[in-house]
């Protein structure tokens, strides 16, 4: 398949608003690749590289599209990826520059529309609405599958392009095959909010309550000696966390994998800061020295995976009393079974007390949904917040004069594969985040006037917000009262942002 074919459907995506026109037309381009092409189409349209980051910015790209000539040969999707494994390959002495030889190779072979959008591609800007989720859906349409077994498929593989291949060459006996693996982590299972203790006692009855504990959440991977641990965004971290490995090699099992909760405590016991405990992820420099200053503790909470069998299927309740005949009781997460009120409200207490974020509950016979939220599993906070991306910010005034300060907010819409702006606020910034974020901004910038800086929306922000009211002023028709920054979640990807849907329904929520 030609590169312009797939750079027609994207343009074509980005035009229309229809969730189920961009699901046809990328299920019609899917039907029309084969082979490899299946795979690199997926990749593109979901606005990601097989090859990860390539180590190019948007100044080697404008200095490769200088004084071009065009090459009469069309490129295909097999030649591009080629093109990009050359430039990944790239190592050591001279690489930047022969990076930019072969990326000039690669653009002179490309129209100005396909130039426009490999550029985008490389720099992770595709912004037309046809990201993962739609993809999933468009693997779906092609391959007569449903979308939760594509889902499902890709929880376990992490790569959409071969769960499209495979699912378009081999449909639902290829896709069945797909199931947990050592090494390969898994995208976790995830939460909704509950306003309080009630709605989640009315949602499950009797369920385990367990503190919610605000340090990071990482997946364990073990067989016999060989430990690797990931992050919720499935990166390894192993290197990072080397007291973690130590106690995992431990464990009295063969295979397994495990998720809990890693944090940075203080000598009393309670937790330090979540941004201390996250200084401790994806360091490899001065590992030993930042074990001692800030000691890692785990605290398990599921168990996916016991010598060869899976316990995806298994029931929440089996899962934890499998891990507590395992896992020493102080490194368990703490937990009560109960269906009375007054017994979770003191739980509740406790968990606050002890520093933590609040509750979780969870229905005692839930099985593991990888990569899903629902309603089987519920948070509970003390106070209404909601993950928001950071989609620009205003130079400040007085004191913060040359930082930036007023951010602007937005929730995610799934629907449109945009953000759609809530308010702004300059509330609840320290000094010490006011200079991060300035310079982190200031990175993702695309472009400014006046008063503001415009970012790409990739920075998610915790904000704790007294209540929400009707706007004509935003879009989405609503504005948050009395929004103040609680903290930066640098462990949440844009994607993980709470949606406009979310919002709405806590909206109409307030007006009962």
């Amino acid at each position: 398949m030609l590169l312009r074919s797939l750079v027609e459907v994207s343009e074509r995506v980005s035009a229309t608003t229809s969730k189920k026109e961009k699901v046809l037309l990328v299920a019609g381009l899917l039907l029309r690749t084969k082979g490899k092409e299946i795979a690199l189409a997926a990749h593109y349209l979901s606005g990601r590289l097989p090859q990860g980051r390539l180590g190019i910015g948007w100044k080697m790209l404008h200095e490769a599209a200088r004084d071009l000539s065009p090459s009469p040969h069309p490129l295909t999707l097999v030649e591009l990826d080629g093109f990009l494994e050359a430039i990944t390959q790239e190592k050591g002495p001279g690489s930047l520059e022969r990076k930019l030889r072969t990326l000039r190779g690669l653009l002179t072979r490309t129209t100005e529309k396909e130039m426009d959008f490999l550029s985008r591609l490389i720099m992770g800007e595709i912004r037309q609405g046809a990201l993962e989720g739609l993809v999933q859906e468009a693997i779906a349409q092609a391959s007569s599958l449903t979308p939760d077994l594509i889902r499902q498929a890709l929880m376990f593989s992490g790569d959409i392009g071969e769960v499209a291949r495979v699912a378009l060459e081999k449909g639902a006996a290829g896709i069945a095959r797909f199931k947990p693996r050592l090494f390969r982590p898994i995208s976790p299972m995830l939460a909704n909010p509950a306003e309080a203790v009630a709605e989640a006692l009315q949602r499950l009855g009797e369920a385990g309550w367990e503190y919610k504990i605000d340090g990071a959440r990482i997946q364990i991977h073990k067989a016999a000696e060989e430990v690797r641990i990931f992050t919720r965004h499935l990166k390894e971290v192993t290197e990072s966390v080397p007291e973690i490995l130590t106690w995992a090699r431990r464990l009295p099992m063969e295979e397994a994998i495990f998720e809990a909760e890693a944090i940075a405590l203080r000598k009393d016991g309670k937790p330090l800061p979540f941004q201390t405990t996250m200084r401790r992820f994806g360091r490899i420099q001065d590992v030993q020295r930042m074990q001692k200053e800030i000691p890692l503790t785990p605290y398990f909470f599921d168990l996916l995976y016991l010598d060869g069998e899976s316990l995806f299927q298994t029931p929440y309740q089996d899962r934890f009393a499998l891990l507590a005949e395992r896992i020493p009781p102080s490194h368990m997460i703490p937990r009560i079974i109960t269906a009375d009120e007054k017994e979770v409200r003191e739980f509740f207490s406790k968990s606050l007390e002890a520093g933590h974020e609040g509750l979780m509950a969870k229905g005692l016979n839930s099985v593991y949904v990888a990569g899903q939220r629902g309603f089987y599993w519920l948070k509970i906070k003390p106070a209404q917040t909601l993950d928001l991306v950071v989609l620009a910010a205003e130079w400040g005034h007085g004191r913060r004069k040359g930082l930036l300060s007023n951010l602007h907010l937005g929730a995610r819409d799934p629907e449109r594969g945009e953000y759609v702006m809530l308010g702004k606020t300059f509330k609840g910034l320290s000094d010490e985040m006011l200079h991060w974020q300035t310079k982190r901004l200031l990175e993702l910038e695309i472009a400014r006037d006046e008063w503001t800086v415009y970012v790409k929306p990739e920075l998610v922000v915790e904000i704790a917000f007294s209540d929400l009211q009707e706007s004509p002023r935003y879009p989405g028709g609503l504005a948050l009262r009395f929004a103040r920054v609680r903290r930066y979640r640098e462990d949440k990807s844009p994607l993980e942002a709470d949606t406009i849907q979310k919002v709405r329904a806590i909206f109409e929520a307030s007006r009962k």
